[in-house]
């Protein structure tokens, strides 16, 4: 009996042991599985996180990465322009080629452009898409995978967005300027405000943490973060300058510029006011239907005399040109009493007020029948059906055509004379996507190329001289840099930080 005894008191201490040992595996498993799913959720937590305007959003394969030299993050262009709804094109911007060392995106109301390697961005500054500015950046637009990139400061100038980064919870955080604006129009009302203003190129102030706000039919400015006042609001109306971060003030029907600190940069005193450059700060200025030119800090550089300011786009609508009023950056064109001449950037006269016409444009001819009359566009000599272009500006040669006595030839953009004005006409031809140059006299035409190497004409344009000059103008002139300037996002610097 004892021996039963002790064989049953062995099988229960075994069967406990097998007991306890089961116990012991399962909660030594279900340790191991809680470590192991708070691992993978910690793992999954460190996983960057992309949010754009809210919304959290998967991160395309090619939309970030890390530049070798410098560490830092850079965006595919491409992609940036899906997220902030543009549409995306390779190549220049009216050239029909598809160059993947450039390309453009366009929405409804801008234009922006990139070339690999460049150090700027160049963007529409018109509502008619017509004249743009050049954005300088602190790192070059580079291309991985014949795909060209930027990084964090660029894509918030180039898209009009903030672009932020928590670092606690590793998201990205992306506010395009229609957000944006969705937010601030309902905060500014609690700080008693109408409303913001409606003008898409003044919206823009937000990338810079600046509101336009509406009061009692009046504007001022207000900053992004604490809502106090920086501009008065006492104003008939204020826009907002990108390329400077200024602001155009209009009060009584008198405009003049103020800084982005509310500062009064040039007196309310002028008609009209507007930018010709932001990189150079010069500002053109309209009394009495005279137009005359200023330095940002409201130096007149050229007196308030002039008919007319500018090139008339509608008479060009091929030219290469970014900007109507500042050729080749330098030369603004001026008309006075009938007579064009050309101005410099620091309001010196580079080409004498005596010129008929800037620009060839092709004359029509009138036939006359029984029924109507209809007008024949120019044709050049021997060219079948093709049609030739206007021509105001030569790029291949930094030229510009002028006209006198129906006569016409090419100055340069510091107002050396290539060609004299001895030539019926300065013309284009357009072959197949490309534009050539000719020239024409006595029913005789040759192109313009063979003309400059038979007649062994010097077309170089000291560039460095020109610069030289201005610097030095500047330095003089001036007292300090109103650039705004851009910061790179640091994540270690605070938890949460938007770039500006």
């Amino acid at each position: 009996m004892e021996l039963r005894s002790e064989e049953k008191q062995e099988k229960e201490n075994k069967g406990k042991k097998i007991i306890i040992i089961a116990i012991v595996i399962m909660i030594a498993l279900i340790i191991i599985t809680s470590v192991a799913i708070v691992l993978l959720q910690q793992k999954e937590n460190e996983k960057t996180k992309l949010q754009v305007n809210g919304q959290l959003t998967s991160i395309p394969y090619d939309f970030m990465v890390t530049d070798e030299e410098t560490g830092e993050t850079y965006y595919s262009v491409k992609r940036m322009a899906y997220l902030a709804g543009y549409e995306y094109y390779n190549g220049e911007y009216k050239k029909y080629s598809e160059d993947k060392t450039k390309c453009y995106v366009e929405c409804e109301n801008e234009i922006a452009m990139f070339q690999s390697g460049s150090y700027s961005i160049t963007k529409s500054n018109s509502k008619e898409k017509t004249n743009f500015s050049d954005f300088s950046i602190k790192r070059p637009i580079k291309t991985y995978n014949e795909s060209l990139y930027l990084n964090g400061d660029a894509a918030q100038v180039a898209f009009n967005m903030q672009i932020g980064y928590n670092k606690n919870n590793h998201t990205i955080i992306m506010n395009t300027l229609p957000r944006l604006v969705e937010i601030y129009k309902n905060n500014v009302k609690s700080y008693g405000y109408t409303d913001l203003c409606e003008d898409f190129a003044t919206q823009k102030a937000i990338i810079n943490n600046l509101l336009v706000v509406e009061k009692d039919k009046k504007f001022g400015v207000i900053s992004a973060d604490s809502y106090s006042s920086v501009i008065g609001n006492k104003y008939d109306s204020i826009e907002y300058i990108e390329s400077t971060g200024e602001f155009i003030a209009t009060s009584d029907g008198k405009s003049g510029i103020l800084s982005k600190d509310g500062q009064v940069k040039i007196g309310l005193r002028y008609d009209e006011i507007g930018l010709i450059d932001g990189k150079n700060e010069i500002y053109y200025a309209k009394n009495s239907d005279l137009y005359g030119i200023l330095n940002g800090n409201g130096k007149v550089l050229v007196y308030i005399q002039y008919d007319e300011i500018g090139i008339d786009r509608d008479q060009f609508p091929l030219a290469d040109v970014k900007n109507d009023l500042f050729l080749f950056d330098n030369c603004i064109p001026l008309k006075k009493d009938g007579k064009w001449g050309l101005s410099d950037k620091t309001g010196n006269m580079i080409l004498d007020v005596e010129y008929d016409q800037l620009g060839y444009v092709k004359k029509t001819t009138q036939v006359v029948n029984e029924n109507n009359k209809q007008n024949v566009i120019e044709g050049t000599p021997n060219s079948g059906e093709k049609s030739i272009n206007n021509v105001i500006v030569i790029p291949s040669i930094d030229g510009i055509v002028i006209g006198k006595n129906e006569k016409y030839g090419v100055v340069n953009k510091i107002g050396k004379i290539i060609i004299p004005c001895e030539f019926d006409k300065i013309y284009s031809i357009t072959n197949e996507g490309k534009d050539e140059v000719y020239i024409e006299k006595d029913n005789r035409s040759m192109k313009l190329d063979k003309y400059l190497e038979e007649n062994r004409i010097d077309v170089e344009t000291d560039t460095n001289n020109i610069d030289n000059m201005y610097q030095n103008y500047i330095t003089n002139n001036t007292t300090d840099d109103n650039m705004p300037s851009i910061d790179i996002i640091d994540p270690n610097e605070k938890n949460f930080v938007f770039v500006i």
